[in-house]
């Protein structure tokens, strides 16, 4: 496939509005995230039936026609694993994409698995066999070399003739409308990223905290979010995860008693130590009144048993629909639609599509001939 290298303003306006007029073009990018918060654009490839496309952003600093291709809803962009790209591309853009298919999505529906590779998915359905070698190059150095350019185009190369044969096969079993449903929702879910004041309640083991050390443990996510996005270096460089329980616990005073935390290595405290130790102290003058409230405890070992019914229950769906379990849903969504039985709250969108009623009616069908125990053991969870 003959392609064009694209490092200029005005091509790149020209080629926006060429694709423009197309209803579906095959898209990749290749990024460097080492020792970054944002990953680093390198190339964006992008291919129809005939020819691709290498978009150099280094180039381009500001590449910010790609929106008007990104943004299209009438052009359905086909990717392979596409959750960074998708990254890459609204950080190129500064606008939310839409309209794209996955491929690896598409295969799990045909008995794949969730994270099935690109080279062996095209050699299974196209019997094509293409090389992985350059998967870890510097897509930042320039110029790119001979194999790198070879390696940029096969990732888009095949991408449509792909999603021909991945629809044909869908369609012939039913599934079609699924994984296009599931294509939206993807888009959907990737945008819902959590603020971070909130990302405190992601670590396992705040329960075990009062509310005043949740004070101090949401005073250090909340700072480690800001402080990584703004510096765009990664959270781990900042502060690690094993040291958040213990400062949220321990809440040390002074450099003596910071060093002994668990992965406060000397970088971390040569850089940062200063700002850890003001904001543990500020925060733990939080008056009681506005710290946040107590986390509910584990639920007991009994519900296990319960779980396990829930999953006989989708496992018969998924058998009578023809499709891997892990489709309908994966295990840590159980707990998901616990919390949603106990709180009569309203499910996400992923369950009221076509998951409502393969996966939400017959969980809840199960919940529901536990109820009592489940509310009587919920009630303990939030007990003090």
């Amino acid at each position: 496939m003959d392609f064009e290298w694209i490092s200029t303003p005005g091509r790149l306006r020209s080629l926006v509005r060429q694709l423009e007029t197309q209803s579906m073009l095959a898209m990749d990018t290749e990024f460097l995230r080492v020792d970054t918060f944002y990953p680093i654009p390198g190339l964006v490839q992008i291919a129809d039936a005939e020819q691709a496309w290498l978009i150099d952003p280094l180039a381009l600093s500001q590449p910010i026609e790609l929106a008007r291709i990104f943004y299209a809803h009438h052009i359905v962009k086909v990717l392979h694993a596409c959750y960074e790209d998708i990254e890459v591309m609204q950080q190129l853009s500064r606008l939310q994409v839409r309209q794209v298919f996955d491929t690896q999505l598409a295969a799990a529906y045909l008995g794949y698995g969730l994270q099935v590779g690109y080279q062996r998915l095209l050699y299974e359905e196209l019997g094509i066999h293409i090389s992985k070698e350059e998967t870890r190059s510097d897509w930042l150095h320039r110029p790119l070399s001979a194999q790198q350019l070879q390696y940029a185009v096969q990732d888009v190369r095949y991408l449509l003739p792909l999603y021909a044969v991945l629809q044909r096969r869908l369609q012939d079993l039913g599934h079609w409308d699924r994984v296009i449903e599931d294509n939206h929702l993807l888009l959907a879910e990737w945008s819902l990223t959590p603020e971070p004041q909130s990302l405190w309640r992601d670590l396992p083991s705040a329960w075990r905290l009062s509310r005043p050390q949740l004070a101090v443990l949401q005073a250090l996510c909340t700072w480690r979010e800001r402080q990584a996005r703004e510096r765009n270096v990664p959270r781990g460089f900042l502060l690690k995860n094993v040291s958040l329980y213990p400062l949220a616990s321990l809440q040390p005073r002074d450099f003596r008693q910071l060093e002994r935390i668990e992965g406060m290595n000397p970088r971390i405290l040569r850089r940062e130590a200063d700002s850890l130790l003001a904001l543990i102290e500020a925060a733990r003058a939080t008056p009681i009144e506005l710290c946040p409230p107590a986390l509910p405890r584990p639920w007991p070992r009994e519900i296990r048993d319960i779980m396990s019914e829930c999953r006989e229950a989708v496992a018969l769906r998924a058998q009578a629909l023809d499709l891997p379990v892990d489709i309908l849903i994966r295990k840590r969504q159980y707990d998901e639609l616990l919390d949603v039985y106990v709180a009569a709250s309203e499910p996400s969108q992923r369950w009221q599509g076509w998951r409502h009623e393969a996966v939400f009616l017959p969980v809840m069908a199960v919940f529901d001939t536990h109820r009592v125990d489940l509310l009587a053991w919920n009630r303990e969870r939030y007990a003090s």
